[in-house]
């Protein structure tokens, strides 16, 4: 690369020479000289104009035109070398944009051979700019109206609206509608518009994700009144909505005890309710004001004081950090998925308490990173589903990455849906700026506050409503709630404005800061340790951001333990240069961006918002640590600076180094960064060597495919698990070879027709078929069948709504039904506590529940002791469902008082134990049993509800063996079976039933997408077939990227069923 460029800058300083010197050397030599030896006569022209032109006119005017042009090209070289020693953009002069492009180009290109060359002089010698003059100058000043980053303490509320249930807009809702639904008059709308001052003055305005507070339902000295049970209602939720207050549902209950309900019964339990039962809502009197009520506060009270500062590491050991949960997450206003209600008083003092395996550096500000990761990973992980094989499962992180993971989804839960909703924003802003034909506002820095994303630049703009900004232009604020369309025209692939958009750290009224670092020169000064933390930071969000989608990163003596994070980003170099030079890479491309920006004459933000031209604006990032010795260094550095907004390049220095120009970003020993010139002081973001190995090591296990068996408990020796892989299926030594023993009559088999019947009639390989239907002895079925005696009647409980035995379920939306005491509060909570230790074969001890959900051995106890009597009594045994931890039947086996939960009917359990009994009974009747398997499956399996994943619930589930992970491949492969014996059996309708269920709890994996094509075509409606193997399969891609190659089954199955693709008429 460097002897190529040298060779380019050779020839343009050659073809500038031969203009300036040679060219009028030549004409000289030829006699062309431009200064006549005497001035023409009156008579000399006049002969010359009349006479005919025996050529000595043809060559004076040839002369004239060579001088000519001449004089115009060397000043427009010229012009443009003293421009750039000025470090100024060359003025255009009218008429000769052709000669001075051509200059721009050959001073351009003459220029590499002087910056590559150890012994070359500069670009230019201007004197060095003071910070000031860079490109944030006063974009982030100390005048900006803060009323946007202040975050109002929770205890300031009205305190009108403390007990006030409250509602969130959904699309298409109007003030009548909402006041329909949920007060049951649409005229009570103005109740509503009364409680709401923002929308008491527009009603008919009201946008998605506004919190509206709400009435009761039951206007003051109303009578009582009936209630229909819709789907998902719980009593307490309805005296939440109904009566203002959850803790009231025994009056419901009470009241409605004597209702008659469809078909004759009455109301016996108040955690039972069925959708169309009608209840009885009693009147309640209005709750006289407080004689001492004082009205509440008109403005919000300051914000809580900032956190203490991180202390002093100067042993770097990551423990040191401030642990996880002292530095807020990042607020998202009403970008999450739903609002998290109100936590308990308990819940506050537990969320407090930091997770011990929680990653400092994934926190706080940090948490932007934590949504990156998090969204880079689950795509990785339905690629690695999508070459999943039936029978197999893929291998989970190594044990030692499970902190990583679980900060990465915990935290990145959070914080996911805000990145997400910012990238969608800033590309809706370029969207509307490319469809008005306005430049790209100058973007210095975002800050995000509780309620708005706030805009910062480095030049006055204005920005079309519903952007609000100040008097002088510099800043503008948006709400997140804001629907996208009101921002700007949906584009495909717009390209992200701010691709080298990057977190910076966390104000001390919780704001996230971000800073543009496109085209900026960046000096990390300050503590080393932190210094290096910082750096990593930043390649780190740059290779996961998706906003940095193209970005190239090249790293130099800086973050090499990034290096497997995203290859497809960034790359770590050598710095003895063994493996290239990037510096002298980025200033080739640095200056062939600086001349497409001359030729467009515009900035490359708006040339890359409204794609202009046929090439791409991709941007750079140089990571290098400031001892390197490379003089190219230093002029990209004088280059970035000199050409502002023109380069797509940023240069950040990791250490002092002199004579740079740009931004100096000081960390202090407490783990703080200030830019004075903004009069910005933040807790700093910053990954250590562990923590960004850790993201690199997760992100890279994504990035590869490795099928492993569905594992075993080897300890389960009893009953139907000692015949069963954790996914159901009967364990392989209980398993004969389909094809060796074919035609003995002493075993079975699902799919009992020939190899080749359901190799021509399904989408699956001989090799699927082996896994998921072997031969079975007759010997092996009657074993299973006697290890699991109460089977059919453990179904048909489930089934049945009044049943004595609680259910837990797993396979769809998580949900308990129990016959004890009602719980009102903390439900999700307690589901997820219920199905950890339901979970576990041999139970949980006092010491792995708290260690687990992060409480105290008290609170452990006490919350079990609340699941005891929300379980309720064991009809079967006359105890408790969950028994005292000293007489549970797994303590005499652990020798330890344990948690155990006995007679739960627990959906994934059955689904198992039907799986594994149809497998051994083989035939039709093992496809009855795996039919009434898919019958228990209503969606994913551990659809766990948001705000327990916001609040760091069910990380569990990433340790050891992944129980998630393992029941979705059993649904995919037991339905793999269905659909394979119903093409066969022509049932195209149980094919499509047993396909769509795979579908819904598996929507990433590649199966049930060719078990969809195969039913499609068999249905006759090869149009759709083709559909689903063209755009589901063939060009799906689960990133931004071009589709990848297709699987090796997937590959196997289309050649040999090329007929799926035939247009037909469907």
């Amino acid at each position: 690369m460097r002897t190529r460029t040298r060779l380019i800058g050779l020839l343009a300083t050659l073809i500038l020479l031969g203009i300036v010197i040679g060219l009028p050397a030549t004409l000289l030599a030829l006699g062309a000289n431009p200064i006549p030896r005497s001035l023409p006569t009156l008579d000399q022209l006049r002969s010359a104009v009349t006479n005919p032109d025996d050529g000595t006119l043809a060559l004076g005017a040839i002369k004239v035109i060579a001088w000519a042009s001449w004089i115009i090209l060397t000043g427009s070289i010229l012009l443009e070398i003293t421009a750039r020693l000025r470090r100024l953009p060359s003025p255009r002069i009218p008429g000769l944009s052709v000669p001075q492009g051509a200059a721009r180009r050959l001073v351009t290109a003459a220029l590499l051979l002087f910056v590559i060359s150890p012994a070359s002089a500069t670009i230019a010698t201007a004197t060095p700019t003071s910070p000031a003059s860079a490109a944030t100058p006063s974009a982030v000043s100390t005048t900006v109206d803060r009323a946007p980053t202040t975050s109002p303490a929770p205890a300031a509320a009205p305190a009108a609206t403390a007990t006030k249930p409250t509602y969130t807009v959904r699309p298409g809702d109007t003030l009548t509608e909402i006041a329909e639904r949920e007060l049951g008059d649409s005229e009570r709308w103005h109740d509503i518009a009364d409680l709401n001052p923002a929308v008491a003055a527009h009603p008919d305005l009201i946008h998605v994700g506004t919190v509206l507070v709400m009435p009761s339902s039951t206007p003051a000295g109303v009578s009582s009144h009936t209630y229909v049970v819709r789907k998902g209602d719980t009593l307490s939720a309805i005296a939440e909505r109904e009566l203002g207050d959850a803790d009231k549902y025994p009056l419901i209950f009470e009241a409605s005890r004597n209702t008659v309900q469809p078909g004759g019964g009455h109301l016996v339990d108040p955690d039972v309710i069925d959708v169309g039962q009608t209840l009885t809502i009693p009147a309640t009197p209005p709750a006289p004001p407080p004689a001492d009520s004082a009205p509440a506060p008109s403005t919000p009270a300051p914000s809580p004081p900032p956190s203490a500062p991180r202390p002093a590491r100067p042993d770097h050991d990551p423990a040191d950090r401030e642990p996880a949960g002292s530095v807020p997450v990042v607020p998202s206003g009403a970008a999450q998925a739903s609002p998290r209600p109100a936590a308990d008083p308990a819940e506050v003092v537990e969320a407090a308490t930091p997770a011990p395996w929680a990653l400092a550096g994934l926190t706080g500000a940090g948490a932007i990173l934590a949504g990156s990761l998090l969204t880079l990973l689950r795509r990785r992980r339905h690629a690695q589903f999508r070459n999943r094989r039936p029978g197999r499962t893929l291998a989970a992180p190594a044990p030692e990455l499970a902190p990583v993971e679980k900060t990465v989804t915990t935290v990145g839960g959070q914080s996911a849906p805000t990145v997400e909703r910012m990238d969608d924003i800033l590309r809706r802003l370029a969207a509307a700026s490319c469809a008005a034909g306005r430049p790209m506002p100058v973007l210095a820095a975002v800050e995000l506050t509780a309620t708005h994303l706030v805009l910062h630049l480095a030049d006055p703009a204005q920005l079309p409503s519903p952007w609000e900004g100040t008097a002088d232009g510099m800043h503008w604020k948006i709400a997140p709630a804001t629907p996208l369309d009101l921002i700007g025209p949906h584009t495909p692939d717009q390209p992200a404005p701010y691709p080298l958009l990057v977190t910076i750290g966390l104000g001390d009224h919780e704001q996230v800061w971000l800073l543009n670092i496109e085209d900026l020169n960046v000096t990390i000064t300050g503590d080393p340790t932190y210094g290096q933390d910082f750096a990593r930071y930043l390649a780190a969000e740059v290779a996961c951001n998706p906003w940095s989608a193209g970005v190239q990163v090249a790293c130099l003596g800086v973050a090499a333990e990034l290096g497997s994070l995203n290859p497809d980003r960034i790359h770590v170099y050598d710095p003895a240069g063994t493996d290239g030079d990037p510096i002298a890479e980025f200033l080739a491309d640095a200056v062939a961006t600086v001349d497409r920006t001359g030729d467009t004459d515009v900035d490359v933000t708006t040339a890359r918002s409204h794609q202009v031209g046929s090439d791409a604006w991709p941007a750079r990032l140089l990571l290098v640590d400031a001892a390197n010795p490379n003089p190219a260094l230093d002029h990209l550095i004088d280059l970035v600076h000199a050409h502002t907004g023109r380069t797509a390049t940023s240069v950040v220095v990791a250490g002092p180094r002199p004579n740079v120009d740009g931004v100096i970003l000081h960390l202090t020993d407490q783990g703080r960064i200030s830019l004075p010139e903004a009069g910005l002081d933040l807790v700093a973001v910053g990954l250590t060597s562990d923590e960004a190995l850790g993201c690199a090591s997760l992100l890279a296990h994504g990035d590869t495919v490795t099928h492993i068996p569905v594992p075993v408990d080897a300890a389960a020796t009893q009953g139907w698990r000692a015949y069963t892989d954790e996914a159901g299926a009967l364990r392989t030594d209980h398993t004969l070879t389909r094809h060796d023993h074919a035609d003995d009559p002493a075993t079975v088999t699902l799919l009992d027709e020939s190899d080749e019947t359901y190799l021509q009639a399904a989408a699956t390989t001989a090799e699927d078929l082996q896994a998921l239907a072997p031969r079975v002895s007759h010997d092996v079925r009657e074993d299973v069948e006697a290890a699991d005696p109460t089977l059919d009647d453990d179904l048909a409980m489930w089934r049945r709504d009044d049943s004595a035995l609680p259910k837990l379920v797993l396979l769809g939306p998580v949900r308990a039904t129990t016959r004890g005491k009602p719980l009102t509060k903390r439900k999700p909570y307690m589901t997820e506590l219920l199905a950890f230790i339901a979970l576990r074969r041999l139970g949980a001890t006092t010491d792995e529940v708290a260690d687990t959900f992060g409480i105290t051995k008290a609170k452990a106890r006490d919350y079990v002791l609340t699941i005891r009597q929300w379980l309720g009594t064991n009809p079967r045994t006359k105890d408790y469902h969950l028994p005292d931890a000293r007489l549970a039947p797994a303590a005499a086996i652990r020798d330890v008082p344990v948690y155990q939960v006995i007679d739960l009917l627990i959906d994934a359990d059955l689904f198992r134990r039907l799986r594994v009994r149809g497998e051994a009974r083989g035939g039709q009747e093992g496809i009855t049993d795996l039919r009434a398997a898919l019958s228990l499956v209503q969606g994913r399996p551990f659809d766990f509800p948001v705000e327990r994943e916001q609040g760091g619930g069910w990380a569990w589930l990433l340790e050891g063996d992944r129980i998630d992970e393992h029941l979705t491949v059993a649904i995919v492969d037991v339905a793999h079976v269905v659909t394979t014996h119903a093409l066969a059996a022509g049932d195209l309708r149980l094919a499509r039933m047993a396909t769509e269920t795979a579908a819904l709890a598996a929507p990433y994996e590649e199966i049930p997408r060719l078990d969809l094509a195969a039913v499609a075509a068999a249905e006759g409606h090869h149009a759709e077939a083709q559909r689903i193997i063209r755009d589901e399969i063939c060009n799906r891609t689960d990133d931004d990227n071009a589709p990848p190659e297709l699987p090796t089954r997937t590959e196997e199955i289309l050649r040999r069923r090329q007929g799926w693709t035939d247009t037909k008429a469907s």
